[in-house]
């Protein structure tokens, strides 16, 4: 059996990819984005992560690939500040050689994220002190989207969004992290927490637009 290798020299020979990611941990289930990967670990965004030591299941989906690839980790280290989330290892060996492909091959297509989609929603982001900010999402994929407003958050705040979605009567809310300014346009935003069934009316409504 290999050594599993140590968190230190896995966060070393990771690079930032962000993609959509499901996680599982006590039963609470999370549809979120990654910011990072390496064969043996990955690190996931999270306003609520898991404490260290517990066992999650992970399912990574790949942009340039049709598959879903489900593993399974212990959270080794929690992040804050301005990287909230956890770094998980992989618990089994079994699936770092195709892990090791997907990766491989985003590297080959230059890094490429999710798709992006010229958009036209309108949303709302509900700040903590209850301050609320009304704009429109004018692009979106399955890992975030730019939304556009008059007043900028502050880099890195963690807000609720509401965005009202094609074909559905109430709005969608997932957790979004601002992760870039725009002065004078707007933030772009990553998804880092939302239920299975934003998820679904999310690539419902992306699978319409790429037609």
């Amino acid at each position: 059996m290999h050594a599993i290798p140590s968190l230190d020299r896995t966060r070393l020979q990771s690079h930032k990819l962000v993609i959509p990611v499901r996680y599982v941990a006590r039963g609470e289930v999370l549809q979120t984005t990654s910011t990072a990967f390496s064969p043996e670990a990955i690190h996931v965004r999270s306003a609520r992560p898991p404490a260290p030591g517990l066992f999650v299941g992970l399912q990574l989906y790949f942009p340039d690939s049709a598959e879903t690839l489900a593993r399974s980790g212990v959270v080794s280290w929690v992040t804050g500040g301005a990287n909230p989330g956890f770094w998980a290892q992989f618990s089994e060996e079994d699936g770092n050689d195709r892990m090791a492909v997907l990766l491989a091959r985003q590297r080959d297509n230059g890094d490429r994220g999710c798709p992006r989609f010229h958009a036209n929603l309108e949303a709302t982001l509900r700040l903590g002190n209850r301050r609320v900010l009304c704009g429109k999402i004018t692009n979106v994929s399955r890992s975030g989207g730019f939304m556009r407003l008059e007043a900028l958050p502050p880099l890195g705040t963690i807000a609720d969004l509401d965005v009202m979605l094609p074909g559905h009567h109430i709005h969608d809310s997932v957790h979004a992290y601002v992760v870039h300014l725009a002065p004078g346009r707007g933030v772009g935003l990553q998804f880092i927490g939302a239920s299975d069934v934003f998820r679904a009316h999310l690539d419902e409504y992306l699978a319409g637009l790429s037609r």
